[in-house]
């Protein structure tokens, strides 16, 4: 570990490090767990780690790299699978500036290092919540904000919808303030830009009143125009909080389409199954129903990946995955005719397939990619979260990006979009094919923000 006034190895006698509040780390240890992400199969060894006493120290750092032309990236929990926060220069890890400062009666001001499962239960016991939480809550503000951030409550939105003011270090080193009313090309550009536009140091974000239980219902089908049929009636209704489809052993014989739903309820006014579930093309009585409190069940899947992990080592499993949004029309099509094409190794040995569905007119921030508007207000999100074994090889991986290439062509043909957190390997054209009508102004923002372009190299945007 060096603190204070460190050289960096490689350049001039005079390139000495600013003084830190933290913690800039050069150990070959902290640099190599700092060099993959949760795709295991891409490594990129920083030049350093910075572990921030304060955002002080993300400005100083963002300065000192500008000068020497030294990439940047801001790192949280390292969720996303191709290398989106890799850098050969400086990593910045978010982990060390996590405090919770406010929670109040409509909103919270927290850490970009904070995870949405500590803030979900610092707000807990006020009877609050964020709006939208995703399935996995091991992640951080800052991470997600800079993604999407996509839960299984069709009408919540994403995450970045209820963010109501940003403090951002831009690419010169200025820590910038901004929100729908002050800056609002970069706060725009910021959700959902993918780190390229400036790292988030704090967040303020929307809380509502949370319920206090769960109840469930899942329910299995042997065909999908009766699970699409019956996820369409649900989600349409609006009696239900949360609804997900799964396929347990797909592309097998005997596959099952599986279709999960959860009702937020407070114990005074409990909800109808019979009610809930009726009109159904299977029948409501075949319904497995559970029950739950509402943090252990919005923390269910954490517990889920804890399990799995210790019982097969699965953070360590290589995971190509591959998600799109996809437009109602066309959702049925491509999510049916792709899982029945799918064999073992597409899967992989943990491996999960993942359809969420949204309210197009929840999702506002426009650096969150969508299809065009196909006369529904219905979007679809598919995943397919492979995950093969940690001795899979660079041969597997590299099998999975080109079918992911290949189901990205086939969904893009369909009007669908990437959800870029995951695997397809996208160059600028791309880029500019992803953003449309928005790429010039994204193209002026960066050249403004970031003139000289060190901000988080690993998604290729602007190369």
């Amino acid at each position: 570990m060096t603190r204070g006034r460190a050289r960096w190895p490689g350049l001039a006698d005079d390139a000495l490090v600013p003084p830190l509040d933290g913690a800039l780390r050069w150990e070959e240890p902290v640099r190599a767990q700092a060099s993959r992400d949760a795709g295991r199969y891409l490594s990129r060894v920083p030049r350093a780690v910075l572990r921030p006493g304060s955002v002080a120290d993300v400005q100083a750092m963002v300065r000192f790299c500008r000068t020497h032309r030294i990439p940047v990236a801001a790192r949280g929990l390292a969720n996303t699978t191709h290398g989106q926060g890799l850098t050969g220069g400086l990593v910045i890890e978010y982990r060390s500036l996590a405090a919770i400062h406010t929670i109040g009666p409509d909103h919270a001001v927290a850490d970009a290092g904070a995870t949405w499962l500590e803030l979900a239960r610092a707000a807990g016991p006020h009877g609050l919540t964020p709006p939208a939480l995703t399935g996995y809550l091991a992640l951080t503000l800052g991470g997600t904000l800079s993604l999407g951030g996509v839960p299984p409550a069709f009408e919540a939105g994403s995450q970045l919808d209820s963010v109501h003011e940003l403090e951002v270090v831009i690419g010169t080193g200025e820590l910038v303030r901004c929100s729908p009313t002050h800056e609002r090309d970069l706060f725009e550009a910021v959700l959902g830009g993918l780190g390229q536009f400036g790292i988030i140091t704090t967040a303020t974000v929307g809380l509502v009143p949370a319920r206090r239980r769960v109840r469930g219902h899942a329910l299995t089908y042997t065909g999908g125009t009766a699970f699409f049929s019956d996820l369409r009636t649900l989600v349409r209704r609006g009696e239900i909080s949360e609804a997900y489809g799964e396929w347990w052993r797909p592309g097998e014989r005997g596959e099952l389409h599986h279709l999960e739903t959860f009702t937020f309820y407070d114990p005074h006014d409990p909800p109808d199954d019979a009610h809930l579930l009726r009109g159904l093309a299977v029948s409501g009585g075949d319904a497995e129903i559970t029950e739950n409190e509402f943090l252990p069940h919005v923390a269910r899947i954490d517990d889920a990946v804890d399990e799995l992990d210790a019982a097969m080592g699965w953070r360590g499993f290589v995971k190509p995955w591959f998600t799109v949004w996809l437009p109602e029309s066309q959702a049925e099509r491509f999510v049916t005719e792709t899982v029945s094409g799918l064999d073992p190794d597409d899967v992989g040995t943990g491996g999960f397939v993942l359809l969420y569905v949204h309210r197009r007119s929840r999702l506002t921030r426009p650096s969150l990619r969508l299809p065009a508007p196909d006369g529904s207000d219905w979007v679809y999100l598919f995943t397919l979260m492979t995950a093969g074994p940690a001795d899979s090889g660079p041969a597997y991986a590299a099998a999975m990006l080109r079918r992911n290439r290949r189901l990205y062509e086939r969904a893009r043909a369909l009007g669908g979009v990437r959800y870029p957190i995951e695997s397809v390997e996208f160059g600028p054209t791309d880029w500019r094919d992803h953003y449309g009508e928005r790429w010039p102004h994204l193209e002026r923002l960066k050249r403004q923000v970031d003139p000289d372009g060190i901000l988080t190299p690993g998604p290729g945007m602007f190369a």
